[in-house]
C-alpha cells in the first residue's frame, strides 16, 4: 500500500486518468476547464491527498484513494475530488519549491526574494521549506493561482531530531516568526511532526504547553494538549 499524508502529491498512470475524470469532464459547466483537466495526467501533473468523504469509505477500503485537484482563480477555484486506485498511483518525485528557475506569472520579483529568503531560513536550520497552496500549484504548473494579495503556504517537516530538541525548536519558530515579518506576503502554514500530525506554525509558537492546539492529520481534525504532540515546548517563553 503505498505511504499516505497530508500534503502527499501523487502522480495518476496517463492510460487510467480519462476514466477518472471523464464525469467531471462531462458535467454541465465544465467546457472552460476541461483542456487543463484533460490533460493532467498526460503532463505528468500531480495530485493531492485529501481527506475522503464519509461517502468515499467503501471505495477507500476497496483500495483507492482520495485525491484533489484545485484549479486556478480564472477557472472558479474549484476543488475537484476522485478516487483513483491505489494500483495507478506513484510518488511525485518533482520540486516542492520554486528556485531561480521557476518561472510562473505570480512569482514576482518581490516574491522571488521572500523565496529566497525562507530558503536561506530552512538552510540554517536544516529544514527544507515544502510549498503548499497557490506557490506549490504555481510552482508545479506555471498556471495563474497567486492572486496580487494570496498568501504564500509553507510546510516545515520535523525531523525526530528537531521535534525532541526544544533549544533546536525554539530557535525556528523565532527565527521563522523574525523572517515572516520581513516578507512581502503574509506567510501562512504548518508545522509538520514525525507522525505527520500539523500544527499552524503560528498557533504553535503561541500556546503553552497545556494549552489545545488544532492538530491536522490526513483523516482527522481534533483540538489536542501540546503536551500529546511533544514535550518540547516544556521550557520554551
Amino acid at each position: 500500500m503505498l505511504p499516505l499524508w497530508r500534503h502527499r502529491l501523487l502522480v495518476v498512470r496517463p492510460d487510467v486518468w480519462p476514466g477518472i475524470c471523464a464525469d467531471t469532464l462531462k458535467a454541465p459547466g465544465n467546457e472552460a476547464i476541461r483542456p487543463v483537466v484533460s490533460g493532467w495526467g498526460e503532463r505528468g501533473w500531480p495530485l493531492i491527498c485529501r481527506r475522503p468523504f464519509q461517502s468515499e469509505l467503501k471505495e477507500l477500503a476497496a483500495g483507492g484513494v482520495a485525491v484533489g485537484l484545485p484549479l486556478p482563480p480564472a477557472m472558479g477555484k474549484q476543488r475537484l475530488s476522485f478516487i483513483v486506485p491505489c494500483s495507478a498511483l506513484s510518488a511525485f518525485s518533482g520540486k516542492l519549491w520554486p528556485d531561480q528557475t521557476t518561472s510562473a506569472p505570480g512569482i514576482t520579483s518581490a516574491r522571488q526574494e521572500d523565496i529566497s529568503a525562507l530558503l536561506a531560513l530552512g538552510a540554517r536550520h536544516n529544514i527544507q521549506p515544502e510549498a503548499t497552496g497557490s506557490l506549490l500549484w504555481e510552482t508545479l504548473t506555471g498556471l495563474a493561482y497567486l492572486s496580487e494579495t494570496s498568501d504564500f503556504d509553507v510546510v516545515w517537516r520535523l525531523s525526530h531530531l528537531e521535534a525532541e530538541n526544544p533549544d533546536a525548536l525554539r530557535a525556528f519558530l523565532h527565527d521563522l516568526s523574525k523572517t515572516a515579518c520581513k516578507l512581502s506576503v503574509r506567510l501562512d502554514g504548518e508545522i509538520i511532526f514525525p507522525d505527520y500530525r500539523a500544527v499552524q506554525w503560528q498557533e504553535l509558537i503561541t500556546a503553552d504547553p497545556d494549552d489545545e492546539v488544532l492538530v491536522k492529520t490526513l483523516f482527522s481534525v481534533a483540538l489536542m494538549p501540546l503536551r500529546s504532540l511533544t514535550d518540547v515546548r516544556e521550557n520554551m517563553t
